[in-house]
């Protein structure tokens, strides 16, 4: 489209633009399709275009898209009243749409011939076994053979809140593959990493590949063969480790997510001893490998020191962590420079973690509820209902939300009672904000005691540009009863991310 598009090409919300989207049933975006296809590809050779809407929830309520169909939630009319029109003019090419979040009904009659679908798997959980949930998902398989044969899966590899942890996906691929295969779908786009690095992307590219086209192949002794064959030094290792994940991932039988932190890689694929003997074992043999194999290793190593301090930061272990922050730090010299799906930077994690292992050193001989057991009041929220990490003595990372903080939005506040520790008269309340991530500081936070009001404070307007807040308050020395923490979320606030409570 040229820099400044009619703002016909956008949708229409509630009589306002809105860039963020588009409107299917717009001429004019219609006519910027055609004439960039013209354009381009003027051979009779049959190309693939993929039309879909933006990934977010806006859906054109213009009256020629509500007239194709569109609802306030779903895009699917006015996507397919495109598809229709771009097949007609185009018919030596193929055009896919997608089944995934606006456009989630399936059509009224059959697509075109050279029409067909992208169906995400996004709600198909990541296992080795049957889930209710692949029921579910075949039958929406066998539902869209009704309307088109060239059926696609929109598949994921990675954990998208993190590129770095090695992340197993063989077994579960294998088996979702052979379910694919009998469904009928014609191929797989696999949504990994894009052109960000992963670690053992070209391993996981070589082995997915071999069973895409032979869903039965034992990928075991393909693994095997591409390590010593790609890794002479370092293969034996990779490989064993490589295999003790995907052993895990079949034992413990809890799906993967693919947004999620270390505390729930180590529960369901990352065996943690197994993988600081491995990460060890990377930097030891790292010398002894020559080209291609020593630049491969050499991002593997320093990639897998984020892991690995992860796993130091959730033991509380501060040992050895400086040297793998220069490791990781490294990664820029090889143009690595995000590690997630957000685009969340190894720069900002490195110095979020400096700032912890600091904040820590000057601390942890004076705080004097580190370690101490905090009792929870009110429900906490499910993925986030460890709360020791309040008094774990470590400040949370602003830039991972998985880092530390104890998310909640699950009720408009929470109250959470403090021991009395014998000396403590400061009383300190750390809060982080991530607004990638739509997490805010704490609207107010106030300390009681015997429910009288001990003080309240304000923190830092979550529009402000700081990522850490800090409510303190001096706890008088005739203070008798129950200290009771109160923090309250602003209601049109989604998340409010509370770290760690300290005394002195």
């Amino acid at each position: 489209m040229p820099d400044k598009p009619s703002s016909s090409v956008y949708a229409k919300c509630e009589n306002c633009v809105n860039r963020d989207q588009f409107c299917f049933t717009s001429d004019a975006l219609f006519d910027y399709i055609k004439k960039y296809i013209c354009r381009n590809y003027r051979s009779d050779k049959p190309m693939r275009f993929a039309i879909l809407p933006n990934d977010n929830s806006v859906v054109c309520q213009c009256k020629r898209c509500v007239e194709c169909g569109n609802t306030k939630l779903d895009a699917s009319g006015a996507v397919y009243y495109m598809l229709e029109r771009l097949t007609k003019l185009f018919p030596q090419h193929l055009f896919f749409t997608s089944y995934y979040k606006t456009t989630c009904s399936l059509p009224s009659r059959p697509l075109p011939d050279n029409a067909g679908v992208l169906v995400s798997a996004i709600c198909f959980p990541l296992s080795t076994d049957c889930t209710p949930e692949e029921g579910e998902f075949m039958h929406l398989l066998k539902q869209w053979s009704e309307y088109t044969s060239r059926i696609y899966v929109w598949d994921y590899i990675n954990n998208f809140d993190d590129y770095f942890t090695p992340f197993p996906v063989f077994s579960i691929f294998q088996h979702r593959l052979r379910l694919y295969a009998q469904a009928g779908v014609k191929g797989v786009f696999m949504n990994g990493s894009g052109a960000d690095y992963s670690t053992f992307y070209r391993l996981k590219i070589h082995i997915l590949s071999l069973l895409l086209s032979n869903p039965e192949a034992e990928w075991r002794p393909l693994l095997r063969e591409f390590c010593r064959e790609r890794y002479p030094v370092t293969g034996e290792a990779i490989c064993d480790f490589v295999i003790k994940q995907e052993d895990m991932v079949s034992s413990v039988k809890t799906p993967l997510a693919l947004y999620e932190g270390i505390s729930t890689a180590v529960k369901t694929y990352l065996p943690a001893e197994e993988f600081i003997k491995f990460h060890n074992d990377l930097l030891y043999l790292l010398p002894e490998t020559k080209g291609r194999e020593h630049k491969s290793i050499e991002k593997i190593s320093r990639a897998t020191s984020l892991t690995h301090l992860e796993l130091k930061r959730m033991a509380a272990d501060t040992v050895g962590c400086e040297q793998m922050l220069n490791e990781l730090i490294r990664l820029s010299d090889l143009d690595i420079i995000a590690y997630s799906e957000a685009g969340e930077t190894i720069e900002s994690y490195v110095n979020d973690y400096r700032y912890m292992l600091r904040h820590a050193r000057e601390t942890w001989g004076k705080n004097l509820l580190k370690g101490v057991r905090l009792e929870p009041l009110t429900e906490l929220d499910e993925d986030y209902n460890d709360i020791s990490i309040l008094t774990d003595g470590l400040l949370g990372l602003p830039s991972c939300y998985h880092c530390g903080q104890m998310l909640s939005s699950a009720t408009p506040s929470l109250r959470i009672a403090i021991p009395r520790v014998e000396g403590m008269k400061h009383l300190r309340v750390n809060m982080t904000k991530n607004s990638i991530f739509h997490i805010s500081f704490p609207s107010r936070v106030m300390l009681t005691a015997n429910g009288h009001e001990i003080g309240a404070v304000v923190p830092a307007s979550s529009s402000s540009h700081l990522q850490r807040a800090v409510a303190e308050f001096e706890i008088p020395a005739n203070c008798k009863g129950k200290l009771v923490l109160h923090v309250y979320r602003d209601l049109e606030d989604r998340t409010m991310a509370l770290d760690e409570i300290e005394g002195f």
